[in-house]
Order: C-alpha cells, then sequence, then structure tokens
C-alpha cells in the first residue's frame, strides 16, 4: 500500500489498439517514441520530497510499460496497486487525452481514493479539467512539492480533501473550490532528482540504442520570453508563481553526476543555459566541472543565445565530451527574433566558427522548428539555405549538425497561447476539450493545434514533411548519411506521411464511422506490411 504513486501516462491511452498514424511527432527525441516516455524530471523531485517528508511513493512510468511490453495489462497493474492517491502527470500536452484515461481507470479500479493530476497543461486548464472529468478530485496547480505534501499532510488529519494555496479541488458536495494562489519559489538546492531507485521501470533511461541517459535542471525557471514556449519567464510568473529562476548550487550539480554515474548513468542532459546566472555563476560551475573527474562519457548542454570564444573555451576544459545545443528555430533573421530569440544569423554562425576551433571536446548541434509566427515559403527556403551552410562549413570536421522538428502543439500558457492575435497565432485548440478531441484524431496531423498568419494546418503538415525531404538530402548529399540509411529515413518520415496525410484526409470525408474505421484500418495495415517486407517493422 503506498500514500502516493505518481504516474507518467502514454500521450494516446490506447495507442496498441487504436488506429494511429504518429507520424514525425517525436523526430528529434526518438528516445522518447512517439508516447514520450521520459517523465519531466519534477515527477523524481516531487516523489524524494514526499519520501522524505515519511511518505511512501512510487513513479509509475506506465508510459513505458506499454510501449516496451505489448502484453502489459494496464487494468490489471494497476488494480494491483494500492495507494491512497493516484497523481497523474499533465505536463506537456501531448499527454491530455492518456493522462484523462489513465485517471478514468484509477477512479474506477480504487473509487475511495484520491484521483489528482499536475503539471503546466493541468494548471492552466484547471477548472475545466474538474467541471468537465468528475473522475479528477483535486489540480496541483504550479509548482507541486510543497502544496502536496501539504495536502497530504491535512488529509492524513481531516480524511477529505482540504482548501490549500495553489490547489484546485472538488468538495464532496461536488464543488470545485479554487485555493488562493501563493509564491512558492522553492529553492531548487532543496530538491533532489536523481533518486532513479524511485521510479519503475527504468527502461526509458537504459535503452539499447544509447548509453544510459539522464537530465539534470541547472535552474527552475527562464529570464526569457520566447513566444510558443510553457517554460518561459511569463509563463513560470503568471501559471508557475515563480517571478525569478532559481539556480542549482554548482556542488550540488558535481553530486548529482555522481549520484547518477553511480546508478550506472554514463550521459547526462544539464538543461538550462548556466549563464542566466551571471558570470560568478557559470564560472563557478565549469570551474567545478572541470574539477570532478567524474567518468561520465557525455554530458550536454544549452545555449539560449550565441556564446563569445571566452565561454566556449572554458567549456572545453571540461574533462568530459561536450555537446551544446542551440536553437533558433529558423534561418530568418526576422522569424527569429520575433519568436524571443534575439540574435542574427550572423551571430549564430560566430558561435558555429567558434565550436569548430574547440572540436576536439565540443560538438554543436543547432535545432530548427517550422511553424512560427512569421514564417513563410521565403522565411522557410532561408532555414534550408541555412542548413546547407552549416553543412558545408562542417564538411570534414564533424563539429557541428543540425536538426528539425515540427511543432505540431503550442504550448498552453506560453504567451502565443495566451495572446495568439498578438504574436501572430489562430488557435485550433483553444480549450481542453479541444486537445482531447484533436489528440483523439488518428493521425499526427490531425494533432497540429494552430495557424499562423501565413500558415494553415495542412500548410504546417506539408511543409514539415518536405523540409523532413530536404534535411535528409543535405545530409546524404554533404555525407552525414550514407544512402541505404537515407533512403530508410525517407520512406518512414517521407514517403509514409505523404501517404497518411492524403489518405486519412480523404478517410474523413467518409460519413458512415464504420466504413471510415475500416479504411484506415487497412491503411495502418497495408503500413505495416510494406515496413516489414523492407525490415523496418516499427510500431507506426
Amino acid at each position: 500500500m503506498y500514500d502516493i504513486i505518481l504516474i507518467h501516462p502514454p500521450a494516446i491511452y490506447d495507442f496498441r489498439k487504436r488506429i494511429v498514424f504518429p507520424g514525425p511527432i517525436a523526430y528529434t527525441v526518438r528516445e522518447s517514441t512517439n508516447q514520450f516516455i521520459i517523465p519531466p524530471i519534477g515527477m523524481f523531485s516531487i516523489a524524494e520530497y514526499l519520501q522524505r517528508n515519511g511518505f511512501k511513493v512510487i513513479i509509475d512510468n506506465i508510459a513505458d510499460r506499454m510501449v516496451y511490453d505489448s502484453s502489459f495489462d494496464v487494468e490489471k497493474h494497476l488494480k494491483s496497486r494500492e495507494a491512497k492517491i493516484y497523481a497523474i502527470g499533465l505536463h506537456w500536452a501531448i499527454h491530455s487525452q492518456g493522462a484523462i484515461e489513465i485517471a478514468k481507470l484509477c477512479k474506477k479500479l480504487h473509487p475511495n481514493s484520491i484521483v489528482i493530476l499536475g503539471g503546466l497543461t493541468a494548471t492552466i486548464f484547471h477548472l475545466e479539467i474538474l467541471k468537465n472529468f468528475n473522475f479528477i478530485d483535486a489540480i496541483i496547480r504550479g509548482e507541486a512539492e510543497i502544496s502536496l505534501l501539504e495536502l497530504i499532510n491535512k488529509m492524513e488529519k481531516s480524511q477529505e480533501l482540504p482548501l490549500i494555496p495553489n490547489v484546485t479541488v472538488r468538495s464532496k458536495e461536488g464543488r470545485i473550490l479554487i485555493g488562493n494562489t501563493k509564491k512558492v519559489n522553492i529553492d531548487i538546492n532543496r530538491l533532489e532528482f536523481t533518486r532513479l531507485d524511485l521510479i519503475e521501470p527504468k527502461r526509458a533511461f537504459f535503452t539499447k540504442d544509447i548509453p544510459p541517459h539522464f537530465s539534470i535542471p541547472i535552474s527552475r525557471g527562464c529570464i526569457y520570453n520566447c513566444a510558443s514556449c510553457g517554460g518561459s519567464s511569463y509563463s513560470y510568473k503568471t501559471y508557475l508563481h515563480r517571478d525569478k529562476p532559481s539556480f542549482r548550487n554548482p556542488d550540488k550539480i558535481v553530486e548529482d553526476l555522481e549520484k547518477l554515474y553511480e546508478q550506472g548513468v554514463k550521459m547526462v542532459f544539464l538543461f538550462q543555459d548556466p549563464r542566466m546566472g551571471g558570470r560568478r555563476y557559470y564560472e563557478s560551475l565549469i570551474r567545478k566541472l572541470r574539477t570532478s573527474h567524474i567518468p561520465l562519457t557525455h554530458v550536454s548542454m544549452e545555449l539560449f543565445k550565441p556564446a563569445n570564444e571566452e565561454y566556449v573555451r572554458n567549456l572545453s576544459k571540461i574533462n568530459i565530451p561536450l555537446t551544446l545545443t542551440i536553437s533558433p528555430e529558423s534561418g530568418a533573421d526576422n522569424v527569429r527574433i520575433a519568436h524571443g530569440r534575439n540574435y542574427t544569423n550572423e551571430q549564430l554562425l560566430k558561435t558555429i566558427k567558434i565550436c569548430q576551433k574547440y572540436r576536439d571536446n565540443i560538438h554543436l548541434i543547432v535545432f530548427f522548428m517550422l511553424g512560427l509566427a512569421n514564417e513563410t515559403l521565403e522565411t522557410i527556403n532561408q532555414t534550408v539555405k541555412l542548413w546547407e551552410k552549416i553543412c558545408i562549413m562542417d564538411r570534414g570536421l564533424n563539429s557541428v549538425s543540425f536538426a528539425f522538428g515540427p511543432m505540431i502543439l503550442l504550448d498552453p500558457g506560453s504567451l502565443a497561447f495566451d495572446y495568439p492575435a498578438r504574436f501572430g497565432y489562430k488557435l485550433v485548440f483553444k480549450n481542453f476539450r479541444d486537445y482531447i478531441e484533436g489528440l483523439s484524431m488518428p493521425s499526427w496531423h490531425q494533432w497540429i493545434s494552430y495557424e499562423t498568419k501565413f500558415l494553415t494546418r495542412d500548410d504546417i503538415a506539408n511543409l514539415s514533411v518536405r523540409l523532413i525531404e530536404q534535411s535528409i538530402s543535405l545530409r546524404e548529399k554533404y555525407g552525414i548519411y550514407d544512402r541505404t540509411y537515407a533512403s530508410r529515413e525517407r520512406i518512414y518520415y517521407v514517403f509514409i506521411n505523404k501517404l497518411v496525410i492524403k489518405e486519412v484526409n480523404e478517410a474523413m470525408k467518409i460519413k458512415n464511422n464504420r466504413e471510415r474505421q475500416l479504411k484506415l484500418k487497412a491503411l495502418k495495415e497495408s503500413i505495416n506490411r510494406y515496413l516489414e517486407q523492407l525490415d523496418m517493422s516499427w510500431i507506426y
């Protein structure tokens, strides 16, 4: 019997039974799969914080279990796990359908237990969710460690849901009560993120394809306001009750790396840009990392803006192979700057050249997206030209690469979601019901949650496939992919998705639901047979 079970749901609960065409939604995060099986890092700090305060807790990664075990019975498993509280994560909007279905199942199997949602998306839509889904008892708004602990402590005394700050609850009479908003601003140094023993199973971090990997935050909060980001300064202040970032002490970060290495982790992503903490902070962090001598095989860090040579040179002295990532998103300055990335191609290219000087120790990945507010066919062509320029700059060096992925979902709680017209967007999914219904559609191109002033949803879908094709062709042209690998990528991400967009659109015109489902099923089966013949029998 647990006091609380934290559950990480799949994106789509019944993806193994339904006809689903996930497309390129996880193109740049393939280790997470199209069901996004890697939980938000906050689940680990919540679990440890509750355990530290005397409660029996576990993180149950249902998404991981469902992806890696085709025979896994979700209902049988959840029925066997008794808890006073089932807390389902709904941080990223992609989990909207999966989180609700898991919550419904928990209440069905354990009607006397409390079912809670938490995370950014749950926070944004807390009232709508409680009004429409009576099997959910409460929603933790914002950062959950302190609020959840207070809720459990008061429940221990009263055996009913108390009204406390940053929590919205359903009373025994069915009324929805909103606890007042309170600034939490917990010091990130009071939290622990490395307790892999608190999650079951651990396969998401110990896959066959890449060495054991994990992520650790440098800070909680941000100083930047990228328009579509739910982790922006605006979003943290408005919804997560945090006025400014809290930075993790460099000594604590080194301890985190040591603890992870002891648990078998070989690669660590330190996310958030340490330069946000100022010069003294990032110099201290680099110094601690340089003298730590932890035998990790790889560390990744983020650049939220271009870097000067002094910073890159100091990073190159860390005694661990290092990957830096920077996300200009677009190859057009005006698109990027309007989005909130206030730098030019010239500054980006200068950073690339600096990183190439230290290529023995540093690799740079440059990330791009499609679907930003001011994008047009002309600016998209500028992005492709920038990709080619990166390939030419890197020819024979293997020091820098580019990556591309479509945005698909606009983050609830971002500036673009809250003020779409001001930032050049048009919402298709305007509320939580829209996300549920949209993500219940069969194909990824139907999940696109917005349009821009220049691009329709169809434009974004078709251009996404076109840009993936162009990125593959460039990598093949410049020897990054061999022909065999490029051919497989084209089949899986280009040819099949062109077919899916066309055939699903045709199927959706069929008014009779049974006939429509038969057509979709036939499409799915034909794709699977085709992939099996090519020895590419991944789950599509």
